[in-house]
């Protein structure tokens, strides 16, 4: 592959007759367009935070190190206000000279000026494209310095997109085999809100979904629930034709997750253009996004957070992009300003307006995605105002805080960004207000309607947020939470990486040290704050969880994925093998804990209980307790919400309700649940007369407890028992101390059986009527003391 060397920027000097010190400034514009010399050289100001610049190493192999540390000698080399570049270090020396110097010709001026520019070229691929081949060549290019002029030979750099395509796979095929069960918000605040009406089964709505006072949209789970249209629609045709039910538990479990990967995948895309614009190793950089157990098990659930992230994604992308976009037209308009005004003839200002008219517009580029994106995403997650405002704010301020253009940009664009967001609040309101029954399309066209009539769920949740009694019953948590423990288990090395790198500026400022401070308004700067100030705000709720974090992996990939990656000599060596190692050991340690292990059996059991239930008898009730897990996921038994069925001379009837489900909440005592199911029994016996069937699913942990302490005239009987589930509320006790072995089964069998206890048993249980004449003895007393207690109440008051 061959490489010329030319300007970095699109004018051409030679075309006038300017001075030599003119087309020495028509030479210094911004660096080239993102990704053609993305491996070539990299600007100091988009640098990622924390990169390693020892000025020791520079002949080293590691990429982009010699290039680097020279360029900062003439990155700063700027073009003065009236028009003329200041002079490089080279040249303070010769006028620093103590002996008489003549004055110097216009020939020999211009071949200094000629030199100097030459020098000062950058490495452009051949016709302003890279390799197709993914492998950058690199050739010879000078650095001047303040004594001479350098020879430096870059190494070559393979950045193959081969290990992020086997991730890609990877996480599809996860998405369709994952077991684990992070959280209960999975599942009732996106598939499970919209199940029951898409599919007609029943699917309980959670709290949050009440039409009282609904703080969560139904816009998201709108999106997350689209293949639960497509299923419907074509399960009939696939039936028929083909013989095969698409509607089961396994499908209605896979394949929303599946839709999520593949939404993921524009996270990935975001983060390579960002690398492309940042001249790093944008397919290392997106391996190093793709390897993320975030990524991995996150990025295939139906969290709120997901989608969360891929619109951060996609607000970083476009943000960036228009700030390196800008910063180079701002600096073509004005050079080309200055050699407008610098010209002596008509013709040239007539050019170079011309070409000043010619510039691409970057005042309002991308206000309509900008706007769509953060007016959604706050429907969707209302936090996620705290994490669009940095990169927000960076984008209106684009040349007006370093006064190269006029502060009523600042405003314009602004203003460009409010039809975006009108349009997108209204679609969102109007489809809140419609699925919530708070207004109708008639009163909407009548305007029989108030503003108390329509339904602003970000509105409401911030209502809700901001008193401490609710919070209290999700639970307390301190405000260091975040920092010291969440972030660390969602990122590993990398977010030990970005604190310690906010530390270190944090300490700069302290110590008011100028050298080791950031450029406030350079790329990296902006991602650094991405990072930290949302990580802060959300500290000072009480109440905080790993997941509420998942959008500042994007900034932390871009800024420190250098620290980890494996291609340099220096890397070579056992400590740069450290960061790599640990990366992905805790990876794979979180994706087996979490997408397979974590609440693993849950799902699983809602698939064999809907088996048990197909093969129980037309008239059997059956009745489903859940104890000490999760809340589950009740729409993947299926139950049609109207069950029809026709009568042998042709007549239609609806039966009545067969399957009843129980979630008798965590960590309860054994006790409890021979109560809790006695009172369903009782209940049930009462309201029908046909067979019923009572189940008790729980932890295998708590089985052998639940044995000891079984009533006279009760019966257990384990259905299955389903492996591979981890409770961290009763997890098994693995201490063998007390135990008593035997010939037939020793200490390793005894161990292996404990470990069989990380699993859920479904047993069967049966009561005998002394037990239940007990039971309602037991409740008789239990209400005519409650009655008593109240008569001696009254009298009391009396």
């Amino acid at each position: 592959m061959e490489y010329q060397s030319e300007n970095s920027g699109e004018i051409d000097p030679s075309d006038n007759k300017s001075p030599p010190d003119e087309k020495e400034e028509a030479t210094d514009i911004e660096p080239p367009p993102a990704g053609r010399e993305s491996h070539v050289s990299r600007p100091i100001s988009s640098r990622p935070i924390g990169k390693s610049k020892s000025t020791k190493n520079s002949n080293s192999n590691d990429d982009n190190s010699p290039s680097e540390e020279k360029d900062e000698d003439t990155s700063d080399d700027k073009p003065s206000s009236d028009g003329k570049a200041k002079s490089s270090g080279n040249a303070s020396n010769d006028e620093s000279s103590n002996r008489p110097t003549r004055p110097k010709t216009a020939s020999e001026e211009e071949k200094s000026s000629e030199a100097k520019s030459s020098s000062e070229r950058k490495v452009r691929f051949k016709d302003g494209k890279p390799p197709s081949d993914g492998k950058v060549k690199y050739g010879e290019f000078r650095i001047p310095s303040q004594s001479k002029t350098k020879l430096v030979r870059l190494r070559k750099v393979s950045d193959s997109s081969l290990f992020w395509w086997l991730l890609a796979i990877a996480r599809l095929y996860l998405a369709s085999v994952q077991t684990g069960y992070i959280h209960p918000d999975e599942f009732h605040q996106s598939v499970q809100v919209m199940a029951g009406d898409i599919l007609d089964i029943e699917a309980p709505k959670p709290w949050e979904f009440h039409t009282s006072a609904p703080i969560r949209s139904i816009t998201f789970s709108a999106v997350v629930s689209l293949p639960y249209v497509i299923l419907r629609y074509l399960a009939p045709f696939v039936s028929y034709y083909f013989d095969v039910e698409l509607l089961t538990p396994q499908v209605l479990l896979v394949a929303p997750r599946v839709f999520m990967t593949l939404l993921s995948f524009i996270a990935d895309y975001c983060i390579y253009k960002i690398a492309c614009m940042c001249y790093l190793r944008p397919w290392s950089c997106v391996e190093i996004f793709a390897s993320s157990y975030v990524m991995l098990v996150y990025g295939t659930r139906t969290f709120s957070n997901t989608i969360e992230l891929i619109l951060m994604a996609i607000l970083l992308w476009r943000v960036c992009e228009s700030l390196v976009d800008s910063t180079k037209i701002i600096r073509k308009e004005s050079i080309l300003q200055d050699l407008y005004e610098s010209s002596d003839t008509v013709k040239d200002k007539v050019k170079f307006a011309r070409m000043k008219s010619k510039l691409p517009p970057y005042n309002y580029v991308d206000s309509a995605i900008i706007s769509v994106v953060v007016t959604y995403g706050t429907f969707v997650r209302p936090t996620f105002l705290i994490y669009s405002f940095v990169p927000v704010s960076y984008w209106l301020q684009r040349g007006v805080v370093t006064k190269e253009v006029d502060f009523s940009y600042f405003h314009l664009r602004c203003l460009s960004l409010l039809p975006g967001v009108f349009i997108t609040f209204v679609t969102c309101v109007l489809a809140d207000s419609f699925y919530y029954e708070s207004v109708s399309f008639e009163e909407l066209v009548y305007w029989n309607v108030t503003a108390h009539s329509f339904i602003v769920t970000p509105v409401n949740f911030f209502f809700y947020n901001s008193k401490t009694a609710n919070l209290m019953n999700h639970g307390i948590h301190p405000y260091y939470l975040h920092l010291a423990v969440n972030i660390p288990i969602l990122h590993g090395v990398l977010g030990i990486l970005g604190l310690w790198t906010v530390s270190k500026y944090v300490t700069s400022f302290i110590s008011n040290d100028i050298v080791r401070k950031p450029k406030v308004f350079s790329m990296a700067t902006m991602l650094l704050i991405s990072f930290i100030m949302p990580v802060i705000f959300l500290s000072t709720f009480p109440h905080q969880e790993p997941r509420f974090l998942l959008p500042t992996l994007l900034p932390l990939v871009i800024l420190h994925s250098d620290n980890i990656q494996l291609y340099s000599k220096s890397n070579r060596k056992f400590t740069g093998h450290v960061p790599f190692i640990m990366w992905h050991v805790w990876n794979i340690f979180c994706v087996v804990i979490f997408g397979f292990l974590h609440q693993g059996g849950v799902t699983k059991t809602m698939i064999s209980v809907y088996e048990h239930i197909a093969r129980q008898p037309p008239d059997t009730n059956v009745h489903v307790v859940f104890a000490n897990m999760y809340s589950p996921p009740t729409f993947l038994l299926m139950r049609k919400m109207k069950v029809i069925a026709t009568t042998e001379d042709g007549h239609r009837y609806r039966r009545a309700k067969s399957v009843f489900t129980y979630d008798a909440g965590g960590s309860k005592p054994v006790e409890f649940l021979y109560d809790f199911t006695g009172s369903v029994y009782l209940q049930a016996r009462a309201n029908s007369t046909t067979k019923m069937d009572i189940l008790i699913c729980l932890p295998a942990s708590l089985t052998d407890e639940l044995i000891e302490a079984k009533p006279e005239n009760v019966t257990l009987h384990r259905i299955k028992r389903i492996p591979g589930h981890l409770t961290l509320e009763n997890p098994p006790n693995l201490n063998l101390e007390g135990v008593k072995f035997t010939k037939s089964c020793g200490k390793a069998c005894q161990f292996l059986q404990r470990l069989g206890q990380f699993s859920i048993d479904i047993l069967e249980i049966r009561f005998g009527e002394d037990y239940v004449n007990e039971l309602i003895n037991t409740r008789e007393e239990a209400k005519q003391s409650y009655f008593d207690d109240d008569e001696e109440n009254e009298i009391d008051t009396s």
